[in-house]
């Protein structure tokens, strides 16, 4: 009986502090197409943005900058690094309201030669619009 308590109690505290997205977008790029999204804050723009460039052994390396600040990531379908995260903002009160984006690394399709990557914006305190300025 203790364990099955202790279950749900720890099953309840997952569920109600699960970080839901807010928003979400799902984007199919050829290689060294950008996805382009204008992030509006606290009265600032700035743009995020991501491509791929490679894909080989299954894996998908993926350029990211924002706010001047680049990245490089390689992504793998089904894997625990089949996502990458981004800050949007820092921390008002608690860790908790950071707002920031995952971008998940879904499906290639060899036929197009395109890959799939979903977006999805994190921001429990409504600070961040995103403007999606590529409509694939």
């Amino acid at each position: 009986m203790s364990r099955l308590f202790i279950f749900l109690l720890i099953g309840t505290f997952v569920i109600t502090h699960a970080a839901a997205w807010r928003e979400s977008k799902s984007f199919i790029l050829k290689k060294d197409e950008l996805a382009k999204i204008l992030v509006k804050s606290e009265g600032q723009e700035r743009l995020l943005n991501f491509r791929w460039t490679l894909y080989a052994d299954k894996a998908l390396v993926v350029h990211e900058s924002f706010d001047r600040f680049v990245g490089q990531h390689v992504l793998y379908v089904g894997h625990t690094n089949q996502s990458f995260r981004k800050v949007l903002l820092s921390a008002q009160k608690t860790q908790r309201d950071v707002p920031y984006i995952i971008v998940v690394f879904k499906k290639f399709d060899d036929g197009n030669k395109t890959a799939q990557m979903d977006l999805f914006l994190i921001d429990k305190e409504n600070r961040i619009v995103l403007d999606y300025l590529t409509n694939k």
